[in-house]
């Protein structure tokens, strides 16, 4: 043998070592102090503890090696071969694979069957282990994204605005009610509650997260109850449902994509049944939250008065409608700096006119969307025309039950898709939300009241839905495989309940994997000390962005 062959079972050489010949079969091997036993074994399955190099290497060179398989593994395997293959012998001789399968499909079936029943039993449980990984989940994302100079724009204002009603960042973006504050107060509230109780932003992050949360729990159980719907589903799915939305750490920076849009959505569910509510709801995601949110509310009611072919209720509409504008454009007239309501207003106007992701001016920036993956193209070129499709498809459905919604959600969705497709130059991923969100929980509501019952519209939806998984990819592709399987090969069982647990059981694994793949928690306790004293100064901005 090789030196080198010696050295990987031995170590190293030690310095100046000479091999001494070994001579009879009684020679004795001196201990070396130095040395760390390794034990050794032969084919034969002979072992020998080895206490210098010098023995070592006698050993080696005799055929021994620190891991080997002996007669005795053979052996073994051999006997495994003999036993299982007796074994499988007997098994099928006597048809206990007819009786195991015949045992085994009954109890899928009677699972299945029962799926409800037995799933009432782990709600609270499992609620509690999907609420534990979710934490998790949103606290590791709030301590790995970077700064980012919109979430401080937003917070600081925010804090400012709840504390003495002054929406103002500082003089960096124009000061009090500054048309360049394009998300609004509500956008922030539960940053601002962690802020204002800890005065740490990672806290902060997390607590916003909450607040969306509990935005749509809230607004979900309202539309529950108009529908008068069981709301079990929609437990585990709300949280779940954030999280599927592409670059969903943006309800963490407090952007106004993200309430502004929780708000819009659930209100063009509403609307039918609560119209002045509604209304009243859609004038604060604009108004007190993204402008923005203007072009698809502005297409649904437009089409909501066409489909419907009722002039006479604009007045009452406009009336509702304008409570939140009436008391944000008070707020700007008490403390706007750079004049009246007017100069305001005409500000607002040439800050959409002249924005790089408005589309309305000729831009050189370059779009965000090369550097997306695959996945992200499909999720927000390709769903949103699933998305219309399903609703065509099931508009008879959709109409029946939530009462002629088709026409207005389709429409609404379509506006912002095809201005962030064709007139959006940038195309920021945190602008697809206008419309991701509303497909995202649209869907989830499909599902949850059962207003698409087809195998295929339900394949699609579940997919649609599944697509949207986030870190581990493959789940993707086993939850559509396990969806045709129950949907096209087991016509008996109940195929919307299926679905339901499908993807909470999948979502969950997504988010519970990279819990047991990290090895740190990070720091959720770090404290900006100038924003501790200040959160609007030129000393907090500063030290908010050197890290």
């Amino acid at each position: 043998m090789n030196i080198l062959e010696i050295e990987l079972i031995c170590g190293e050489t030690p310095v100046g070592f000479k091999k001494e010949v070994v001579t009879g079969s009684n020679f004795v091997f001196d201990a070396d102090p130095s040395f760390t036993p390794i034990n050794l074994y032969n084919f034969w399955g002979n072992a020998a503890t080895v206490n210098s190099f010098e023995e070592c290497i006698h050993y080696v060179e005799g055929g021994f090696k620190a891991s080997i398989t002996t007669v005795f593994d053979y052996g073994l395997v051999l006997l495994t071969v003999l036993i299982g293959s007796y074994s499988l012998y007997k098994f099928f001789k006597e048809n206990y694979h007819i009786k195991l399968v015949s045992k085994l499909k009954k109890l899928i079936k009677y699972s299945i069957n029962n799926i409800a029943k037995t799933f009432n039993y782990f709600i609270l449980p499992f609620l509690l282990i999907q609420n534990y990984f979710l934490f998790d989940y949103v606290r590791t994302k709030a301590v790995r994204i970077p700064r980012f100079i919109d979430e401080y724009a937003t917070l600081s204002a925010s804090v400012s605005f709840f504390n003495n009603l002054d929406f103002n960042a500082g003089d960096i973006w124009g000061g009090s009610y500054s048309a360049l504050l394009t998300s609004g107060p509500i956008s922030a509230i539960g940053g601002v509650i962690g802020w204002n109780l800890t005065s740490k932003l990672v806290i902060a992050r997390i607590s916003n997260f909450y607040w969306i949360l509990f935005l749509q729990l809230l607004l979900s159980l309202v539309i529950a109850k108009i529908y008068k719907s069981e709301y079990k589903f929609l437990l585990f799915m709300n949280s779940f449902s954030l999280i599927l939305i592409p670059w969903w750490q943006g309800s963490l920076y407090m952007l106004g994509e993200f309430a502004s849009v929780v708000i819009f959505m659930n209100a063009i569910y509403i609307f039918k049944k609560y119209r002045n509510f509604a209304m009243v709801l859609f004038s604060l995601s604009i108004f007190f939250g993204k402008l923005l949110t203007l072009l698809p509310f502005v297409i649904f009611y437009i089409l909501s008065l066409t489909y419907e072919r009722k002039i006479k209720t604009l007045f009452n509409d406009s009336l509702f409608f304008s409570i939140p504008l009436f008391i944000w454009l008070i707020l700007v007239g008490s403390k706007y700096e750079n004049g009246n309501i007017f100069n305001y207003i005409e500000s607002l106007f040439s800050l959409v006119l002249s924005h790089e992701s408005g589309g309305f001016e000729n831009s050189n920036v370059i779009s965000e969307v090369s550097s997306w993956n695959i996945y992200d193209l499909i999720r927000i070129l390709i769903i949103p025309i699933l998305f219309i499709y399903l609703i065509n498809k099931n508009k008879n459905k959709l109409d029946s039950f939530f009462g002629k919604i088709s026409l207005p959600l389709a429409g609404s969705t379509i506006s912002s898709y095809l201005w962030f497709w064709i007139l959006s130059p940038t195309k920021w991923m945190r602008y697809s939300q206008h419309f991701t969100i509303v497909i995202i929980i649209s869907l989830v509501y499909f599902l949850s009241f059962k207003v698409i019952d087809s195998k295929f519209d339900l394949f699609l939806l579940s997919s649609s839905l599944a697509i949207f998984i986030e870190n581990s990819k493959y789940l993707i592709f086993i939850f559509v495989f396990f969806s045709i399987c129950f949907l096209f090969f087991h016509t008996k069982f109940a195929k919307n309940e299926i679905i339901k647990v499908l993807l909470i059981l999948f979502i969950f694994v997504d988010i519970a994997v990279p819990y047991f793949e990290k090895d740190t928690f990070g720091n959720m306790h770090h404290i900006i000390r100038p924003c501790q004293e200040n959160l609007v100064s030129p000393e907090c901005l500063e030290s908010y962005e050197s890290k």
